[in-house]
């Protein structure tokens, strides 16, 4: 696995903070306090792409900006033209895994069931998005990167007890759930979003950077 970029920061940090449409008022200061607290990636929603270049203007190369959301090959060139080095799409396809690899965009393919990641793992996309992995619970955590055979898989939306259980079984990365950012939108204090960030990286750091399961 490459040791630069998107991929590279998602196998050492193991963490992507998702941020919800409309949040543009906050997101520059809830994205300097996760950064601050050891997040080293973000995604914004196709809805939010112009919060791309300030974002990276203001983190100063800190975090890796992908886009949530992707769903057409349209949506791919908006993205990367706004600035983002990744991307996530809810709904997976070949012909959308096809278009991202000719944009050398990395793009994680949405799957739930281990028919559907096994499926994915054969786009040739960076990897999959199991999504929404909290309809099925981390028992399913150990059948899902199985069913992946190798190819890194990305969990929407998790806990921070989720983190550590879906990392252990083998997980590239996870996305965390609304939790994280459930008051920031409303503006709730920052100071507890900082507390809530530690608890996710904590859980992160303590299982460490992804390893590529032995052959």
């Amino acid at each position: 696995m490459t040791d630069g970029g998107p991929l590279g920061v998602l196998a050492a940090t193991r963490l992507i903070a998702s941020l919800p449409a409309g949040m543009t008022p906050r997101a520059v200061a809830t994205a300097s306090i996760l950064a601050e607290e050891g997040f080293g990636a973000l995604t914004v929603d196709m809805a939010d792409l112009d919060m791309i270049e300030r974002l990276t203007t203001v983190l100063g190369g800190r975090v890796e900006i992908g886009v949530h959301g992707v769903r057409t090959a349209d949506d791919l060139t908006k993205a990367q033209s706004a600035g983002a080095t990744y991307v996530m799409a809810p709904i997976g396809t070949k012909v959308l895994a096809q278009a991202a690899a000719r944009r050398s965009l990395p793009l994680f393919a949405g799957a739930l069931t281990p028919a559907e990641i096994a499926t994915a793992a054969t786009f040739g996309a960076a990897g999959i998005l199991v999504h929404p992995a909290e309809v099925l619970g981390t028992n399913y955590a150990p059948y899902a990167v199985a069913a992946a055979g190798g190819c890194p898989l990305i969990v929407g939306g998790s806990s921070p007890y989720g983190v550590t259980q879906w990392l252990n079984a083998g997980a590239y990365a996870v996305v965390t759930d609304s939790s994280l950012l459930s008051d920031v939108v409303g503006l709730g204090d920052l100071g507890f979003l900082r507390d809530r960030a530690r608890n996710y990286t904590s859980e992160a750091q303590r299982v460490g950077p992804w390893r590529p399961p032995a052959s």
